[in-house]
């Protein structure tokens, strides 16, 4: 039988107690990169959401732009603002049944980048000075044209406007 020294045992324990403690340093390390990697993947994937609402939108807009550029839109549009336009909702009337949907159409593009604007604010992309200046003012200024456009119905389903958005206009139109 083979004797062990004390104090080979005791070295052979302070190694074990020591190899314990790297090993608890090195879990806890990895716990904590595990969970900096969580937090850095849920932000990215909020500015990757931000970045594809964007990309939509963009492409409506462009599409907007296109239909702007075209030559039955701009009389379309003269016609609704030398009647009134925004600020007399009777000046609808004044349009014939293909001027009345380029109008609407046009309205539609606009209510939709409001829409992404609101939900580039939400998410942080956007700052609250030219949210509050840009959004809420318009919205205040067109929400009567959209809703006689039928792209907007307060206090029911919206299917031109997120969830979010059709809240927040009845927030900002009940605020007035």
């Amino acid at each position: 039988m083979l004797l062990v020294s004390t104090e080979l045992v005791a070295t052979m324990n302070n190694t074990g107690k020591l190899n314990s403690w790297l090993t608890l340093g090195a879990n806890i390390g990895v716990l904590i990169g595990l969970i900096i990697l969580v937090v850095e993947l849920d932000q990215n994937n909020d500015a990757v959401r931000a970045q594809i609402h964007q990309a939509r939108s963009d492409n409506f807009e462009s599409f907007m732009v296109e239909l702007a550029d075209t030559e039955s839109l701009h009389p379309a549009l003269t016609k609704f603002r030398s009647a009134g336009g925004t600020r007399d909702l009777s000046s609808l009337q004044k349009l014939d049944a293909d001027e009345k949907a380029r109008i609407r159409t046009y309205y539609q593009g606009r209510l939709m980048g409001y829409d992404n604007l609101h939900f580039q604010y939400k998410n942080g992309f956007v700052d609250e000075d030219f949210y509050n200046v840009r959004v809420v003012n318009t919205v205040k200024n067109l929400t009567p044209l959209w809703t006689e456009l039928g792209l907007l119905r307060l206090g029911s389903e919206n299917p031109y406007v997120s969830t979010s958005f059709a809240e927040e206009i009845e927030r900002i139109v009940s605020a007035e």
